[in-house]
């Protein structure tokens, strides 16, 4: 963790990829750091708040995890932050959902199994961990320590 602490994502819905260092030097970048929550916007309202940066240090880890086991891909993501209006309209989502405060991440890497994903962040112990596998996605939040199967 005393190294920069870079994210790689990719939103399949809008086209766009990112893959920048968020936090450095004790601080957190702000470049990089708006890029990191602009792509983790809610896509249907263009919404975006400042994300949390336990979360994107969660999504930080997962990364890490990947490319130590070979795999040098972003992190596909489903949905990031949320308004309220979007959240109403996912079937199943919590109405008290981490998504509507910039606190969870849903998404996929190909090639690697949602509960693969899971299982290791629920090894990180970041947050809640929703496993997703007929859906192929898995659900990471910086909230309490939880775990449950959707």
């Amino acid at each position: 963790w005393s190294q920069p602490r870079q994210i790689w994502l990719r939103r399949p819905a809008t086209g766009e990829e990112v893959r920048t260092v968020y936090f450095a030097d004790g601080r957190i970048i702000p470049h990089g750091y708006e890029a990191a929550c602009r792509i983790l916007r809610d896509v249907h309202a263009n919404e975006s708040v400042y994300m949390s940066p336990v979360l994107l240090d969660i999504l930080c880890g997962l990364g890490g995890w990947l490319s130590a086991f070979g795999v040098h891909q972003p992190l596909i993501t489903n949905s990031g932050f949320r308004t309220r209006a979007t959240n109403a309209k996912i079937e199943g989502a919590a109405r008290n959902s981490k998504h509507v405060e910039g606190r969870a991440w849903d998404g996929h890497v190909p090639g690697v199994s949602s509960n693969s994903l899971a299982r290791f962040g629920q090894y990180l112990a970041g947050g809640g961990v929703g496993f997703y596998n007929a859906k192929d996605f898995v659900h990471l939040d910086d909230g309490a320590l939880r775990v449950w199967r959707g």
